[in-house]
């Protein structure tokens, strides 16, 4: 709910102003759902042990800020990873556990940030050791309460100018959280919160294909996880909670049978006594910028609906299928994707797209800071757009009265930008 901001006094001097929660963490995904949220969105990588992770970049940041060692995910394994972070409970930290409190948290967004190892293309295996490297340090400084600090950075978007950063930044947060493994946030999250499960690629922008062997090493780590958590499939006409800006909260299979329960006499599972209602299970998308990943999602399972995320040609790339709408939409319902999800900056521009999407017997759902404007959120829900993923979960929530068809981004927030976010959000809806 909300960005990683940073805050300037009113000489134009920085202030110390962090997120609450880092971006990617069960806490943050746990405070959107608290908001209201349907789903939580979150991007998926897999580490060089195999273990799927939550983690929005192709890369991690770390180290001395004028001179930050950048390995990639996939070349680091998860106790490297995790001893990057400034907590890192034994619950979070095993592969095959990591269960949560509800506390409180926030949702995710996509940051520009280097990729790739250090100047010289070199990659760091090991992210440890002193301070003097930029690794982990255990020492307190005073405003952690003697809990490790975070060696983590970050480029952080200006609070007032809304302009990306350019000079990395301590990734400080109020509250501190482990690298999440996928098994983790599936045993933290309560069953009702759906999951929109982005497959992260790496491949480059001038490569038309994935390496078959890429997409099989994501997919054989994330798939069996998912099959073994994700509990009953929900009926698919409750899908998603929309209509979009209208709460609708999941009530899972009851609700269809309470709508026919008037004339009929068979108890309901609203009737029922609670030890023999069905399990309700988790709703779960998946959803890639990359199609061949979409193709192969579709192949291995049909549990599950697969949404093809593109830019539209907000991105430039070698692979044709990325670079417009017609493309976008051609691509999805000839390999029978249940719907696109495409830039709420691009859609805005391009309203007739909805419809060519409903033609398509395609779903259409957006993305981006332009869903934290009520009015930009107003106008794709006349238009017919299904659901928003949203970074300032917590304001748009407010100013709704509830989270309806929108989905909480794994970015972490900071608490006054929230609540600055809400009152704005307020405004314009009166």
């Amino acid at each position: 709910m909300g960005e990683n901001l940073a805050s300037h006094d009113v000489d134009g001097h920085q202030l110390a102003v962090h997120p609450a929660y880092r971006e990617n963490t069960i806490q943050s995904f746990q405070q959107a759902a608290k908001c209201g949220v349907g789903f939580v969105e979150f991007d998926v990588q897999v580490t060089r042990d195999n273990i799927p992770i939550i983690w929005h970049d192709d890369d991690v940041v770390f180290g001395a800020v004028d001179a930050p060692q950048r390995p990639m995910v996939k070349d680091l394994t998860l106790a490297e990873l995790q001893a990057l972070c400034g907590r890192n409970t034994a619950a979070a930290t095993a592969a095959g556990s990591g269960a949560a409190d509800l506390a409180s948290s926030d949702s995710h967004h996509h940051h520009a940030v280097l990729r790739g190892g250090s100047e010289d293309g070199s990659t760091v295996s090991s992210p440890r050791g002193g301070s003097e490297d930029g690794s982990i340090s255990t020492a307190d400084d005073g405003a952690h309460g003697g809990r490790p600090r975070s060696k983590l950075l970050r480029l952080f978007r200006d609070r007032s100018t809304r302009q990306a950063g350019t000079q990395y930044e301590p990734w400080a947060c109020t509250e501190d959280d482990s690298i999440p493994t996928l098994e983790a946030v599936f045993r933290a999250m309560p069953p009702e919160v759906g999951f929109d499960i982005e497959i992260k690629m790496t491949t480059g922008d001038d490569v038309v294909h994935t390496p078959a062997e890429e997409v099989d090493r994501m997919l054989s780590a994330i798939l069996p996880v998912v099959d073994r958590l994700a509990g009953p499939q929900p009926p698919q006409d409750h899908f998603i909670d929309g209509p979009l800006l209208q709460p609708h909260p999941y009530r899972g299979p009851a609700a269809a049978a309470a709508a026919s329960a008037s004339t009929s006499s068979a108890p309901t599972e609203q009737q029922m006594p609670p030890q023999q209602q069905q399990p309700v299970g988790r709703r779960i998308m998946f959803s890639s910028f990359d199609p061949d990943v979409c193709v192969e999602l579709r192949r291995r399972q049909s549990r599950y609906p697969v949404y093809y995320l593109s830019g539209c040609g907000l991105y430039a790339h070698a692979d044709a299928r990325r670079t417009s709408i017609p493309a976008a939409l051609s691509f999805a319902a000839e390999k029978g994707m249940r719907g696109v999800v495409m830039p709420a900056s691009v859609l805005l521009q391009h309203m007739d797209t909805v419809a060519n999407a409903g033609a398509s017997r395609l779903e259409l759902m957006t993305y981006g800071l332009e869903n934290n404007d009520l009015g930009a959120l107003q106008a794709q829900a006349d238009a017919g757009v299904v659901a928003a993923i949203v970074d300032e979960v917590a304001g748009v929530t407010a100013a709704l009265g509830g989270g309806g068809a929108l989905m909480g981004h794994g970015a972490a927030g900071e608490e006054a930008g929230a609540a600055q976010a809400g009152a704005q959000l307020q405004q314009q809806r009166q």
